[in-house]
């Protein structure tokens, strides 16, 4: 098992933030749920460093940590909705 899998492991078992923070950085992307709302944290075609789409609305940041400090759910900041956040698929 390499680090990348040890890094799925934690982030789907502990739903560890580090480990979420490890994956964006080395280009793995993130399907979620909120709620009744869906979202997508990727590298990928962002207008900045990293986006985070909720409900097909993006919000653009320059770096990973950036986005968990700052983001909105729900006029929720990113770290603060993560408890709720259901994690879906990782790519």
């Amino acid at each position: 098992m390499d680090i990348q899998d040890k890094m799925v492991k934690e982030l789907f078992e502990n739903k560890s933030i580090k480990a979420l923070k490890y994956l964006i950085e080395c280009g793995r992307e993130l399907e979620f749920k909120y709620k009744n709302k869906g979202g997508f944290i990727s590298r990928d075609n962002s207008n900045r460093f990293v986006s985070v789409w909720i409900d097909k609305n993006e919000q653009s940041f320059e770096s990973i940590e950036e986005l968990i400090e700052k983001a909105k759910i729900d006029n929720i900041i990113f770290k603060d909705a993560w408890k709720e956040i259901v994690l879906d698929v990782l790519y």
